[in-house]
């Protein structure tokens, strides 16, 4: 069916990620995303596409259910295709739940994704590995944000504080221990953690990332996964609202 009158009744905002909570025929909740070509529509609960691969809740859950009864487990190239699919899938639903502002949506699909992360750090090869916890770092800066923003609606600061500098020397720990980078401190994810941090030790209430912040972590993000057509997508985004 054509969805035409659907899109053309929720128009596509270029700076920001456009989200919204449904009611699906069957009675479930619903998350839709919209994007340039049209909308995502996900499940609320379980995997997004709301499918059980071989009878699991996820593939992380099947594939760490068989490295826990086979010894010497080893992800094959189709395996961790699978969970980095799914991986996209849980991130397209997390950006969306962050801004409906369903924090611990947010917690409860970054830790799905972190533990996707562990599953592939302890049984693939060096170099699936480092490809794939490329990734961890934006994971954790989400994390602790929603972490965060749920110590901030209950006024705790000195909390909210706690957490967002637990999750700087996290993030610092992965850049230097994981991915050898000594320059850390000049990641965004670190970056953003910190002008959050600034927000609230000025009083200022935390607001949502400013467009072209968002846009230029999708960059990242799309070039990482080598998704190379968003990504040149994205920079001619970047560069228009830059003029």
């Amino acid at each position: 069916m054509d969805i035409s009158k659907i899109l053309n009744e929720w128009p596509f905002e270029a700076l920001a990620v456009t989200a919204r909570m449904i009611e699906g025929d069957d009675g479930r909740q619903k998350i839709q995303m919209r994007i340039d070509l049209g909308l995502i529509q996900m499940e609320y609960e379980g995997r997004p596409d709301g499918l059980l691969p071989m009878g699991f809740e996820s593939y992380m859950h099947y594939y760490r259910s068989l490295a826990g009864s086979e010894e010497n487990f080893l992800l094959t190239p189709r395996q961790i295709f699978d969970l980095r699919q799914e991986g996209l899938q849980y991130y397209h639903r997390y950006l969306s739940l962050h801004q409906l502002k369903d924090y611990q949506g947010v917690i409860r699909d970054t830790r799905h994704n972190l533990d996707i992360l562990n599953v592939i750090a302890n049984h693939s090869s060096a170099v699936e590995n480092f490809a794939s916890q490329q990734h961890r770092p934006y994971v954790m800066m989400m994390n602790t944000s929603a972490k965060i923003m749920l110590k901030l609606e209950l006024n705790d600061k000195s909390e909210a504080l706690k957490i967002l500098n637990a999750g700087i020397r996290q993030i610092k720990h992965v850049y230097e221990n994981v991915l050898e980078d000594p320059e850390a401190d000049l990641s965004p994810e670190i970056y953003q953690l910190k002008e959050l941090q600034h927000r609230i030790t000025d009083d200022g209430l935390p607001t949502e990332l400013p467009p072209i912040e968002k846009l230029e972590i999708e960059l990242q993000m799309a070039l990482l996964s080598e998704n190379y057509e968003k990504a040149a997508s994205l920079r001619d985004q970047i560069d228009r609202s830059s003029k």
